[in-house]
């Protein structure tokens, strides 16, 4: 096992680490419905920027599946989606746009240069025409969007349990 694979399972335990220490027990459904729908957002868009040969993972914590999906199975499926769960879990709902969008950006920034940092010192990640900025715009979209689907379901939710 290489020293990638190490990085992709250090990273990997400690989301499930966080997961059982920083989610509160009445708010695990909330995080399931966060967790999946990044993912259907990851999924296409992953796909789409790996087929157009803009970003590569050349190593994977699964290989087998890498014949699959070219996709960053460990990032897009598991990483980022558990990422997205504390983003919204925790998202200050009373803050204005200017401390909303700190958050955004602090989230997105970080994740950025993680993924920056793998780039440039490991084979998890290469980019081809890919550049860091277009990963801080599409974690800053796919947080909002992920975001605005959460509130509609608590919305919806709450409505469908008050009856």
């Amino acid at each position: 096992m290489n020293n990638d694979r190490l990085i992709l399972i250090g990273f990997s335990s400690l989301c499930i680490i966080a997961i059982f220490k920083l989610i509160p027990r009445e708010k695990v459904r909330d995080a399931w419905v966060l967790f999946l729908f990044l993912q259907v957002i990851t999924w296409p868009a992953g796909l789409f920027a790996v087929e157009r040969g803009w970003i590569e993972y050349p190593t994977q914590l699964f290989p087998i599946a890498n014949a699959y999906n070219r996709t960053s199975f460990s990032f897009e499926f598991f990483i980022f989606p558990i990422v997205a769960i504390f983003f919204s879990l925790y998202y200050p709902d009373k803050s204005k746009i200017k401390g909303a969008l700190i958050y955004y950006i602090s989230f997105a920034g970080f994740f950025t240069i993680c993924e920056v940092v793998l780039e440039k010192y490991t084979t998890l990640v290469e980019y081809h025409e890919w550049k860091w900025y277009w990963t801080l715009l599409t974690v800053i979209i796919s947080l909002f969007l992920n975001q605005k689907y959460y509130l509609w379901f608590k919305k919806r939710f709450v409505k469908v349990e008050s009856r």
